[in-house]
């Protein structure tokens, strides 16, 4: 396996885990009353898509197809973090 494709799955982990625990297990205080949506979409964003053009272009290689499973997967919860900003924005509104 390339060390390229170990790196990204490696990070791969690190944006899911980093997510996961910004959603699920951490509190809202009131100097962060809400998980930081526009940053993480960014993140999830950046990462699906160098994912995926790493899986292209490595084609048939150990680990690959991993890649280009989770590219996509990171890809749709950027989609879903910039979906929850909007409602939440909405919602604020007077």
């Amino acid at each position: 396996m390339k060390p390229i494709i170990i790196v990204m799955l490696a990070t791969q982990v690190a944006i899911f885990l980093v997510t996961a625990f910004s959603v699920a297990l951490r509190k809202p205080t009131a100097a962060r009353p809400v998980p930081v949506w526009s940053g993480l979409a960014i993140a999830l964003l950046v990462a699906g898509n160098a994912s995926q053009s790493i899986a292209d272009h490595h084609a048939g290689q150990a680990g690959a197809d991993v890649l280009a499973f989770g590219g996509p997967l990171l890809m749709g919860m950027a989609i879903m973090c910039l979906l929850l900003l909007f409602r939440e924005r909405r919602q604020a509104r007077p």
